[in-house]
């Protein structure tokens, strides 16, 4: 049996409101006549209390963010995306979000967010790259990175934990190249979404459930590269959002890296710019994908030198794209 029938009153009522009736934080402190933040305290109290020995494992600001998550309380597209990319990295989180969403059902229902699964390192896992190097083909470099990335985010590759290690930190939202190769309708959409990634524009309105539509394992066309990254498709109703995340690319001195949707030289959008990419080689952030992301094939991560490109540059990474 749940433990919510031995909440005290105050606690109950406050996650009954937010999940029975799907109310706002700022919602339950109207009907109750209290403030914001005393809801917000006594549901995150409750859930404490709900799975003891879970929550133990956690600081309490993961425990606040795996909180909101569960209770619907993120408005914007970065937070849900930034907390799903945590379970997906963390069993501590996962197995405290999991004994959450056991007690929490009677009241939910379906209702709650999907927990990703994660996926344990395989023991004694090849090197990706050592694969393909003894095998002297793109071909082998494409499959051995295949197989290490299709674990990820929860296994290693290149010896990192590769989207544990981003979403530790916040998100680094992607900011848009001004003047690239989309649509002025296109590009406008687009800095929209990058403001609402940082938090700091417009959000999108929640739907219940993100889910993890795709996994696209990018490869450098060069048998030699380490370089390596990961790209999510997620939806949430009919919002389309990337969050990607690479590993081993040089430092960015001089150019920058940019992901583009591609089909041919004719048939192009370019999406975003990175932030600087330093010593340590990572990448990664997000943003909201077009509405005209389905008709194209392939997802690139390219260095470029122009501030306005009209055609992607080198290609660093490439791979498979599709919303589903």
């Amino acid at each position: 049996m749940s433990r919510i029938d031995d909440l005290p009153p105050d606690q109950n009522a406050a996650l009954s409101l937010l999940l029975l009736r799907r109310k706002s934080y700022a919602e339950v402190a109207t009907l109750l006549g209290i403030e914001e933040r005393a809801v917000h305290d006594r549901a995150h109290a409750a859930l404490a209390v709900l799975a003891p020995r879970q929550a133990r494992e956690l600081t309490p600001e993961r425990r606040e963010e795996i909180g909101d998550y569960l209770l619907g309380q993120q408005a914007s597209v970065s937070e849900r995306i930034r907390a799903r990319s945590f379970l997906d990295g963390s069993a501590p989180g996962r197995a405290w979000a999991n004994a959450l969403s056991a007690e929490l059902a009677p009241l939910a229902g379906d209702s709650l967010p999907d927990i990703p699964e994660g996926a344990p390192e395989p023991a004694g896992a090849p090197d990706a790259h050592s694969h393909a190097k003894q095998h002297g083909t793109a071909d082998a470099a494409r499959s051995s990175a295949g197989r290490a990335a299709r674990q990820l985010p929860s296994s290693r590759v290149g010896g990192a934990l590769l989207l544990a290690a981003i979403v530790a930190a916040v998100v680094v939202a992607i900011v848009l190249i001004a003047g690239g190769g989309g649509s002025p309708k296109h590009q406008s959409s687009n800095a929209s979404a990058t403001a609402t990634s940082t938090g700091a524009g417009s959000t999108a309105a929640t739907t219940g459930k993100t889910k993890e539509n795709r996994r696209i394992t990018l490869t450098s066309p060069d048998p030699a590269s380490k370089s390596i990254g990961v790209a999510e498709v997620l939806s949430e109703g009919s919002k389309y959002a990337f969050y990607l995340a690479a590993e081993h690319l040089p430092a960015s001195k001089g150019f920058f890296y940019a992901v583009w949707l591609y089909n041919s030289p004719t048939s192009h959008e370019a999406l975003s710019r990175s932030p600087a990419v330093g010593s340590n080689g990572r990448l990664q952030g997000g943003a909201l994908l077009p509405s005209d992301a389905g008709k194209y094939h392939t997802m690139l991560l390219t260095r470029e030198t122009s501030q306005r490109p009209a055609q992607p540059g080198p290609t660093v990474l490439s791979g498979a794209f599709g919303l589903h």
